[in-house]
């Protein structure tokens, strides 16, 4: 490694030919920029015409020969990416840049242009019928699509374009010009929609909006200018003279191909500085003219534009631009307070990235705090620290799988940007500096954030050592890892960490480490050579930075890994497979929850005379180590509330058996009536008893004070009912789910009633017929799949997670919409109680044989003869191990079949809802690994609490 290793010399030497790079094509006038050329504004470019010598002539032919030379063989323009929207709007613009020059041949005369247009045709209608529009988030996309549909259908009428996601995108149209009016456009405010003139041909009177003009530009958008261009009545020679500029000094260098903005100087300076000081290089590794040059051109922008800038120069200020200039000057010692940037940006609960924002951008408030809190005191800005810390959090916690950016492609992105703006924060609390602004609560879901981003990456490394084998998403993930290694947190899987990190540079060192990615967003996705470089440069400095002093707030947070646990976990099926630092990896992510799941761990049932929770520790891995292992990456959210879920069904477990059951003893019609009422809403009268005996009906068992322990069951009970039915995800969930959920809480619980009548008459059956139930009224297969598997907690569980579906990724439908959909999803949900019944009892019997439990092996079916005492136990326990996986296969079969169903009903829906019953099956899958391990535990442990025994009831 030595030997391949750039030194930290040859890295400055990087970096600085770099800055020169980018900087040698800076021109006074129109500033510069190298983002790659994009079909979609070359070929609106292709469609001006101008009179020439009095004749009508197509101004830039060789825009128009770049579109046939780069169309794909199956009709399409679509470069390098893997977005859905820039392959049909690269090919609906170059479509009509064909049709119109078939139409009017004028100078330019194409034999293959009717082949052409059939193959974009087809390409264009393949591409809408598959595309996912509510996935989609492009600037502007929702007013641009149907724009260029239409332009398409009045140059052809024979075109007619119809495809799944037509209604969604129409809904998004009108809800976008239901906030806006085109005549906004001929005010003073240089709206975001100038940029993306060409969507209102039609709709403006384009000569009211020429003094937003800039340098011949329209807010630096080559389609946007040439849509101006094509639709005034005198022709305007600085617009003109703007488009030249940008084919002949742009990306594609005089070969026609233009790209989406020209100049971007402002963005790629300050990323490419910023990425560079973030990464560790200091403005001495730095030093040149150019870096002079280049400050001093960004210095400049912030006083003419009065401390906001945006891509280039005057085209309208955004946070991100603002924020990154705010950063990188300030590492270099040019300190820009942020005043201003507050003042036009800051919005109730976040950052707007510009004023007429349509939704919030996580990376661009990522980039707001980070500028805020690299000023020499952040303490002045602690109510805008906060208030982007907490929308950050807010939204990496609901969000389902990893975040989407809208200004960039690449997943890891908003992680790499989440993870240093969090490390920042982390350090300042760490060194006492903001201390005080942020309380345990929240400083727990930062360092989930974290620690989550951080691990996700982890465990998104490709065997090449890469991530989506690209070098700017490698670059970010190297980074990534670079800051959980000095963070503390991580201490325990150190040596991977360093692993991986050394495994990443490799790739990036090889020739494949410097192919650019098409992956930052702007009408349709494009790539910079420069800033690809940028980041790769910072990852290198970042690996072979020291990184001390580490974050103690990480270690102090994270108590060290147990082996014996790790021992514990792997022992089980799931996870006998998983490489050992996975397991303590969810390990810590899951120590960061119990600081937020303690403070609720009584506030349901209050646990009198009980041994220590041994499964309030092990509930938050479970649900981590199933999510990482399975790579669902659920909302932090959801994982969050199935925690709190499945510790209340171990307390209510609990509460039955030590408070509800020895309370209403001879009763236990009582308990099942408490239980129906409660859950129907029927005010249950209090008992109160005055000194006077209470009635021998009463429901309730009489203490020795003569006062009764009705009221406490009673309150227990409507507390853990009320939590579960009043649930906000619950309360918004469809009908049916809440239904099908209340049904089943009422089993759950009267379940665990009749479990205590069978317990009743099972320590009856043992002074007559020892550990055999024989007195059972219902055989082993009956019990087991109703009463005992409903005790389980999992049919309710299932239905309490059909609601959190329902309310999150069905919008408020159903979470199985077909009959066939209910009825296997109800068999999975059967078959995987019954299993974990009988895991649970597998590793429970010893345990129930000492409290008077009834245990499947209890079953006269168990019984076996000439077998001697001392394998009697082994071999019911052997029996029952083998129907339990005789179940399993059952389960198998019936998620397949499930899985088959979905897809069956999804088929003709749209690739929307596709996505969705895709996703949803995807957290089922978890759901079941989650509940089959507890069951997997059982079989290694039993981790159920025992009762203490007490001379009052057992409560």
């Amino acid at each position: 490694m030595a030997d391949t290793r750039s030194t930290d010399n040859g890295l400055n030497t990087r970096a600085i030919a770099l800055i020169q790079r980018a900087i040698r094509g800076y021109d006074e006038v129109y500033g510069s920029g190298t983002m790659s050329c994009a079909p979609y504004d070359t070929a609106w470019v292709s469609m001006i015409t101008k009179q020439i010598d009095g004749k009508k002539q197509w101004l830039f032919p060789e825009c128009f020969q770049y579109l046939l030379q780069t169309q794909n063989t199956d009709g399409s323009w679509n470069i390098e990416s893997n977005s859905q929207i820039d392959g049909i709007l690269n090919t609906a613009a170059s479509l009509l840049s064909l049709q119109r020059h078939l139409n009017e041949p004028l100078q330019i005369i194409e034999d293959s242009l009717e082949e052409r247009i059939e193959k974009a045709t087809t390409s264009l209608c393949s591409q809408l019928s598959t595309w996912s529009v509510l996935t989609t988030d492009h600037v502007g996309f929702e007013i641009i699509v149907p724009a260029m549909l239409n332009f398409l259908e009045r140059e052809n009428p024979l075109l007619d374009f119809e495809f799944e996601g037509k209604r969604a995108l129409a809904n998004l149209t009108a809800a976008k010009m239901s906030r806006f009016k085109p005549e906004y456009l001929y005010g003073k405010i240089r709206m975001t929609a100038i940029h993306s003139l060409e969507a209102f041909i039609g709709m403006i009177d384009f000569e009211k909006v020429a003094h937003h003009k800039i340098q011949g530009s329209m807010m630096g958008s080559p389609s946007a200018t040439a849509a101006y261009l094509m639709n005034i009545s005198s022709w305007d020679g600085e617009a003109e003279a703007y488009l030249r500029q940008v084919i002949k000094s742009a990306a594609g260098q005089g070969s026609g191909g233009v790209p989406s903005a020209y100049p971007s100087t402002y963005f790629e300076y300050t990323w490419i500085l910023s990425t560079l000081l973030q990464g560790g290089f200091t403005a001495s590794d730095l030093e040149c003219l150019e870096l002079a040059k280049m400050t001093q051109i960004l210095a400049r922008a912030f006083q003419i534009e009065k401390g906001v800038i945006g891509f280039a120069p005057h085209v309208g200020a955004d946070v991100d631009d603002t924020a990154k200039g705010i950063l990188c000057l300030g590492m270099l010692g040019n300190v820009v307070a942020p005043d201003q940037m507050i003042v036009a940006f800051e919005a109730e609960n976040h950052f707007r990235t510009y004023p007429s924002e349509r939704d919030p951008s996580f990376s661009a408030n990522c980039n707001a705090l980070m500028a805020l809190i690299h000023q020499p005191d952040a303490r002045p800005f602690a109510g805008q620290i906060l208030k982007i810390v907490r929308f950050l959090c807010d939204t990496w916690w609901n969000t389902d799988g990893r975040i989407k950016d809208k200004w960039n492609t690449n997943h890891l992105y908003p992680s790499v940007l989440v993870v240093e703006a969090f490390a920042g924060l982390l350090a300042l609390i760490d060194s006492g500096a903001l201390a005080d602004l942020i309380d345990e609560e929240l400083l727990s879901r930062i360092s989930i954030v974290f620690v989550q981003a951080c691990l996700r990456t982890i465990l998104g490394q490709s065997e090449d050592g890469s991530w989506d084998n690209t070098a700017e998403q490698t670059a970010h993930g190297v980074l990534i890892l670079c800051e959980a290694r000095k963070s503390g947190f991580f201490d325990s899987i150190r040596e991977h960490l360093d692993s991986a990190i050394n495994h990443g540079v490799n790739f990036l060192l090889s020739s494949r480490g410097h192919v650019v990615d098409y992956c930052w967003i702007e009408k349709v996705s494009y790539a910079s050579p420069l800033l690809t470089e940028a980041y790769v440069l910072s990852a290198l400095k970042a690996s072979t930075a020291p990184f001390t002093p580490r974050l103690s707030i990480g270690s102090k947070m994270v108590p060290k890994i147990s082996q014996k646990h790790v021992q514990l976990f792997r022992q089980t099926p799931l996870f006998s497979s998983l490489p050992e630092f996975e397991v303590k990896a969810s390990l810590i992510e899951a120590a960061l929850f119990q600081p937020l799941l303690r403070p609720r761990r009584l506030l349901v049932f209050p646990r009198k005379d009980m041994e220590e929770d041994k499964y309030f520790d092990i509930i938050p891995f479970t649900w981590t180590a199933c999510n990482n292992r399975s790579r669902t990456f659920a909302p932090t959210t959801f994982l969050y509330e199935m925690m709190i879920i499945s510790f209340l069904n171990y307390q209510a477990d609990e509460f039955m058996e030590a408070v509800a059951g020895p309370s209403y003893t001879g009763n236990l019609d009582g308990l099942r009536k408490l239980i129906d009422d409660t859950i129907n809403g029927i005010q249950v009268p209090k008992i109160t008893t005055n000194g006077v005996d209470p009635p021998s009906n009463s429901n309730g068992k009489t203490t020795s004070n003569g006062s009764t322990n009705h009221d406490d069951v009673s309150s227990g009970l409507t507390r853990f009912i009320e939590y579960v039915l009043n649930h906000p995800s619950v309360t918004s969930a469809s009908p049916w789910s809440r239904k099908s959920l209340k049904w089943e809480l009422r089993t759950f619980l009267r379940a665990h009633v009749s479990q205590t009548e069978d317990n009743l008459r099972f320590s009856s059956d043992i002074q007559q017929s020892g550990d055999v139930y024989s007195s059972a009224n219902e055989t082993f297969f009956q019990w087991v799949r109703s009463t005992s598997a409903d005790h389980t907690s999992c049919p309710y569980a299932f239905s309490f997670v059909s609601c959190l579906l329902s309310s999150s990724l069905a919008n408020g439908e159903d979470c199985f919409a077909t009959a066939g959909e209910k009825y296997l999803a109800a068999d999975v949900c059967r078959h995987l109680a019954t299993m974990c019944r009988m895991y649970n009892d597998y590793g429970s019997v010893l345990r129930d044989e000492a409290e008077g439990n009834l245990n499947s092996v209890n079953f006269p079916d168990f019984e076996a003869k000439n077998i001697r005492p001392e394998q009697k136990i082994q071999q019911k326990k052997d029996a029952l191990f083998k129907i339990a996986e005789y179940e399993r296969s059952c389960l198998e079969t019936a998620f397949k079949r499930l899985q088959e169903e979905n897809k069956n009903a999804t088929d003709g829906r749209g690739p929307d809802a596709q996505l969705y019953y895709n996703r949803r099956m995807v957290i089922w899958g978890m759901f079941c690994d989650v509940t089959d391990l507890y069951g997997q535990l059982y079989v290694v442990r039993d981790l159920a609490s025992r009762m203490v025994k007490s001379g009052t009831n057992g409560a």
